[in-house]
């Protein structure tokens, strides 16, 4: 006899029961797994800043002119230890990085008889808070004669150049700098007086890895007497800053360097320098025709400057604000306020017709929100101010010059900026190189603007520099990194 026998249809059903308690305890096994969702503080936290770097574009030299950048690393509290570099940036290393072995230390490089490459200044740790650097160009002789300063500054994707020009004499170079070890590629909108300048060539300006570029105005957009330009990077990151020569055939008439800027409808200029030859507010709406208001801070106050405190701009055009009246032959800090994003920068010049004629340049800058750090200050012939402008509140600000190498100041003082006004302080440089660090810190109060003032003497009329104070990078924000529940079980999702 046969013994009963299991039908084969019956399998299948076996196989699903089997299925489904294997399904169940996955999904069981995953809700355990799944942590309750509870609320998380998503909210970027602020780290202090653990690397900077800080491109230095003018390295521009001939046979009587001279540059020279220089870095250091500011003993700010906050300042404990970490590596700081100054090195030429290219991709094919020619000369060996200075090294900056501890805070107060500064270095420089001085390039003369032909231009070298942009340089880098790069500090990681605790040296990346007090990291600056600053770059000068000089000649004492022939139609290049004048002196300007500049700082040193992070790389940027969009930044504005007011000032310059292309007539005849004139020489205007945007210096621009790629830092990054891929190509950048970058757009120059050029603006005149009579509004959008057409310049085929200014568009998809490719800068290699590691890379230099001068840019020459008068090649782009001849024949302009005021210029503004707008760097775009459409790929990657830039430095740049603007390099204006001008002449009257041998006859030299001023040197400026054009610091970067960006566009606002409330910018503040902190320091034009006076008395001088002349003095020129430039002005530019891009886009919108507009009314921009004008008022002084002097050491008075705020002032309203008789028939320029309104000023009309049309869209587009660049306009010059003739400036000598208003100041009467003291230094000011400008306001400028406008419904429409504007740009501006002012030009200065002296000398007379018994001297030799110099100029420079200076524009808007951010409010000192960190402290603000200058290198490679150098005494004797050069004479050092710094004009503080606080348009709210009086505020209090800090002053600390530092000698090579030293952890303590040499000279310290507390300045006092009352409401609305300007304050210009001289510095007591007295080291004969440029190896001085000067700390600006803000302590209280409203929002401080600074910049500073360089003047070397001579008996062919005095020459100027101007250059903005930028505050120090401290610290960054850093995004909450915040776990995803059931991450962790395959194909479990917490949505």
């Amino acid at each position: 006899m046969s013994g009963p026998s299991t039908s084969p249809l019956r399998r299948p059903r076996t196989r699903l029961v089997g299925v489904l308690v294997a399904v169940a305890v996955l999904v069981g096994g995953a809700s355990l797994l799944t942590p309750d969702v509870t609320a998380v503080d998503s909210r970027p936290v602020t780290e202090p800043v653990a690397s900077t770097e800080l491109v230095c574009s003018v390295t521009t030299a001939t046979t009587t002119l001279t540059s020279t950048v220089t870095a250091g690393v500011a003993p700010l509290s906050s300042v404990k230890d970490g590596i700081a570099t100054l090195a030429d940036l290219s991709v094919t290393q020619t000369t060996e990085p200075l090294l900056i072995k501890q805070p107060g230390q500064t270095v420089s490089r001085v390039i003369e008889g032909r231009s070298g490459p942009a340089m880098l200044a790069r500090a990681t740790g605790s040296f990346a808070q007090g990291l600056g650097a600053d770059q000068a160009i000089r000649s004492g002789q022939g139609a290049t004669r004048g002196l300007a300063a500049s700082p040193c500054a992070r790389p940027v994707t969009d930044a504005w150049l007011v000032g310059g020009g292309s007539t005849v004499g004139r020489l205007t170079q945007v210096l621009l700098v790629n830092d990054d070890d891929r190509p950048a590629q970058v757009d120059l909108l050029v603006y005149g007086e009579a509004g959008p300048v057409p310049a085929p060539g200014a568009s998809g300006i490719v800068l290699p890895a590691g890379s230099r570029k001068q840019v020459r105005l008068d090649t782009l957009a001849p024949n302009q007497n005021l210029v503004a330009v707008h760097a775009i990077a459409r790929s990657g990151r830039i430095g740049l800053v603007g390099l204006d020569q001008e002449a009257l055939g041998l006859v030299p008439m001023g040197m400026s360097l054009i610091p970067p800027s960006e566009a606002g409808t409330r910018l503040v200029i902190p320091g034009v320098p006076a008395p001088v030859h002349y003095a020129a507010l430039e002005l530019l709406s891009p886009d919108a025709d507009t009314t921009v208001s004008l008022a002084l801070l002097t050491a008075d106050g705020y002032v309203t400057p008789a028939g320029i405190s309104s000023i009309n701009l049309e869209a587009g055009k660049v306009v010059a604000v003739n400036l000598n009246e208003a100041l009467a032959g003291a230094p000011a800090g400008l306001v400028i306020r406008s419904d429409a994003e504007v740009v501006a920068g002012v030009e200065v010049g002296t000398g007379d017709t018994a001297t030799l004629r110099e100029k420079d340049a200076t524009a808007p800058v951010p409010a000192l929100v960190a402290p603000g750090v200058v290198v490679g200050l150098a005494g004797g012939a050069l004479k050092h101010a710094v004009m503080l402008s606080a348009p709210g509140k009086a505020a209090k600000v800090s002053l600390a010059l530092y000698a090579p190498g030293a952890s303590a100041p040499v000279w310290r003082r507390t300045i006092s900026v009352g409401s609305g006004s300007l304050a210009r302080v001289t510095i007591p440089v007295t080291t004969p190189t440029a190896s001085s660090t000067l700390v600006l810190t803000p302590l209280s109060g409203g929002p401080v603007y600074a910049s500073r003032q360089v003047t070397e003497a001579g008996r062919r009329g005095p020459m100027i520099a101007l250059a903005p104070i930028l505050p120090q990078r401290a610290s960054t924000l850093v995004p909450t990194v915040v776990s995803q529940p059931g991450s962790s079980v395959p194909g479990v999702s917490s949505h």
